[in-house]
Order: C-alpha cells, then structure tokens, then sequence
C-alpha cells in the first residue's frame, strides 16, 4: 500500500480510478459518530491476488487465522450484549487519545518502537484485545 500526497486542488480521492487500483482515506468515529481521526491519502495496486485452492494457509499461519477468527466470534457476541458492549465501550473510550489522562490499555498490541497502540475504531479494538487475551492464554 502506497501513501500518496495529492496536490493542493484535490484534496482526497477514494474508490477504483481503474481496474486493479484503489483509493481511501480512513475517518475514525467513536460512538456518538464524532470524527476522532483521520487515515491518511493511500492507494493501493492488486497485482497479484492470493489463489487460496493452489496456496492454503497452513502450519503457523493457519493457526494465527483460526486464532483471529475465535477472537471475531467472541467480539461479535460481546458486541452484542448490552452490558457487555457498555464495559468494552468505556474500554475503548479510556484509552482514545482525546480521552484526558488516557493510557494505552494494557492488551494492546506492541508497536515496533516499544509503544503500546491505540485503536481508534471500536470493533477494531475490541477483536484485536480479546485476540491478544487469547494469544497470551495460549502461550503460557
């Protein structure tokens, strides 16, 4: 995926401009639909799709897909149980950077500079929490 500084005239361009290339640019909103967080400009080229009949997942990367996908069953059924979504949803609310005194939660993923991250879309954060929850259950 290719980050893109488009000229002073057009300020975004989402969507297909031709077969095989496509555009975005990501807005973050937090419950009440305020815009917290901007993506910025990318573009991205499909070149060379995966064919999944002739190269399966396998060994560790299949378990990782299996692990992810336990972790999306579960998020949709925290999701959608009312106390449930209340406690993820002060969760995330405690760790958004517009949130005074906020701190990385705890089962965030480790970024490569040593950082914890901070997600700024909800269902984004509640799969990548519990799928952390999961993989550090695993691994003792």
């Amino acid at each position: 995926m290719a980050r893109e500084k488009l000229s002073g005239l057009v300020e975004e361009v989402n969507g297909a401009t031709s077969p095989g290339h496509i555009h975005r640019v990501k807005r973050f909103r937090d419950a009440r639909g305020r815009i917290i967080g901007v993506g910025v400009q990318e573009t991205y080229d499909v070149l060379h799709p995966r064919d999944w009949k002739k190269k399966p997942a396998r060994g560790a990367e299949k378990a990782n897909h299996q692990l992810f996908q336990k972790a999306a069953l579960m998020a949709d059924k925290e999701l959608n149980n009312p106390v449930r979504n209340e406690y993820w949803q002060q969760r995330f609310e405690a760790q958004l950077y517009a949130t005074r005194g906020s701190k990385p939660d705890p089962f965030a993923t480790t970024l490569p500079n040593g950082t914890k991250k901070r997600y700024k879309r909800f269902d984004a954060f509640v799969r990548a929490i519990i799928s952390n929850e999961l993989k550090q259950k695993q691994n003792r």
